[in-house]
């Protein structure tokens, strides 16, 4: 059977196949499919190339196997055939999800909404400046990190501005999360006549001194009609070379339409649980109207019944899932439910990729994390570690139409502790681009082996078996 999980693995399954002597049967695209694999593969070995069975393997591909790349992926993902078929499959895909989500009686629905995916750091914040250099009616912004670095200076410089000009200015950050900010900034905003909340700061007679629930959203919504989610903070960790930033590889995700209206009222509820004033209404909810297409669900990490909406947002979707799991992740330790939910996953087919940094900000949640690779390998899930710099995106997208951008980590302290917040959206065409996206960051990524994962020292599967016992506080 012909798993529709990209063109490399379709050529992979295909080579593995014919070499063990089975009944070959023809992926989407027919016999021009498999003559084009037989000719670009017999070129390959003839000029030297180490074949196709080596492309997903290495971190580098050769110029003849990237114009092969190209020819699959126009073959299989670009063609009509491919595209019908994967089109069949999503509408199968969706009611069963959706149907799930309306079971466990989770909201957030709405269409009509016009979607960019801010891949790239300095793209992300030039959106930001330019949105709220625009403002007229009210700027709210809630964010786990804000630095009192240039970029951080630059945009509280901006916020000041606009608050003088009329516009509502509305700023929520933690207190963990700002340890290390300047408080030279945050006097800045509130002389300026910006609203500032520090979430949760430290009471030493609360338990564990009121440190251990955090708001982790990323969230600016600017005059009601504009908002972003998803990974950035505001800091240089994040931007590219044209603000001299450290590159992070991060997701961000900008929405006009109504599921903006969603955003906003995720906001403003924290914003009144934490004692904030009573804001006019009008300048946060305007009349919103259908800008796009696409179909996108508005869920945080808590609600009131003690649900857990995104996390079981994910389990529903790996449940129904039948061609392909692909996740990046920057903190991945995933709780009992989601770890089997994967493995069973695998074990029927489904194409299941983690994507996760060998360089981590947090090097003790990255140790806790290795601690399960070894299980991932046996349970059939490819591992790959993305080399350039910092991954600190939250995304994934399953079957090429349920696809996630956000602030929330795959681990307990996302799902149990932190204020999260994520956009699910529904829609082929973007799930597309997402996994377009992937592709790219395994270009610069080290899939990892069995074999070569069982050979690690012993002091390291120390240090990761005590990591891991210590999760939970991570």
């Amino acid at each position: 059977m012909w798993a529709l999980s990209s063109p490399q693995d379709t050529a992979f399954n295909f080579q593995r196949q014919a070499k063990k002597g089975g009944s070959l049967r023809p992926p989407p695209g027919g016999g021009y499919f498999i003559r084009l694999i037989s000719r670009e593969q017999k070129l390959l070995e003839k000029r030297g190339g180490r074949g196709y069975s080596g492309v997903m393997r290495k971190g580098k591909k050769t110029e003849g196997e990237k114009r092969l790349v190209g020819k699959l992926s126009r073959a299989l993902g670009g063609s009509a055939p491919g595209r019908k078929l994967r089109t069949i499959k999503n509408r199968l895909f969706l009611p069963a999800f959706l149907k799930a989500m309306k079971r466990l009686k989770i909201g957030g629905l709405s269409g009509g909404n016009r979607l960019t995916l801010l891949s790239d750091g300095d793209r992300c914040f030039d959106e930001f400046l330019r949105a709220m250099k625009r403002a007229r009616l009210s700027i709210n912004l809630e964010t786990y990190i804000f630095n009192s670095d240039d970029l951080g200076w630059r945009i509280a410089r901006l916020l000041v501005e606009k608050a003088r000009q009329g516009v509502e200015v509305n700023f929520i950050y933690d207190a963990v999360g700002c340890l290390g900010t300047s408080p030279s900034l945050f006097a800045f905003l509130k002389e300026g006549g910006v609203e500032v909340i520090e979430y949760h700061p430290f009471w030493p007679w609360r338990r564990f001194w009121n440190i251990s629930f955090r708001d982790h959203r990323k969230i600016l919504v600017v005059d009601g009609r504009i908002a972003f989610v998803g990974g950035m903070n505001i800091g240089l960790e994040y931007a590219g070379r044209r603000f001299r930033g450290d590159r992070w590889r991060d997701t961000h995700l900008k929405i006009t339409g109504p599921a903006v209206r969603d955003i906003q009222f995720n906001f403003l509820e924290n914003w009144y649980r934490c004692g904030g004033a009573v804001m006019d209404s009008g300048r946060h909810f305007p009349r919103l109207r259908e800008l796009g297409n696409k179909l996108v669900m508005v869920l945080g990490s808590r609600t009131r019944r003690n649900l857990r909406p995104i996390r079981e947002s994910y389990l529903s979707a790996i449940r129904y899932a039948r061609e392909s799991i692909w996740i990046s992740n920057a903190y991945f330790v995933p709780d009992r439910r989601i770890f089997r939910a994967l493995i069973r996953a695998a074990a029927r087919g489904v194409d299941v990729r983690v994507l996760l940094p060998v360089k981590s900000d947090v090097p003790l949640v990255k140790f806790a994390s290795r601690y399960l690779y070894k299980r991932y390998l046996k349970g059939g899930i490819r591992v790959c570690e993305y080399q350039p710099s910092v991954l600190h995106a939250k995304t994934a997208v399953i079957d090429g139409i349920w696809s996630t951008v956000g602030s929330s980590n795959l681990d307990r302290r996302s799902f149990r502790k932190n204020l999260e917040i994520n956009a699910v959206v529904l829609d082929q065409e973007f799930g597309e681009e997402m996994e377009r996206v992937f592709l790219e960051d395994l270009d610069g990524s080290e899939e990892l082996t069995l074999e070569h994962w069982e050979k690690r020292s012993l002091w390291h599967l120390l240090l990761e078996w005590i990591c891991y016992r210590f999760r939970n506080l991570l």
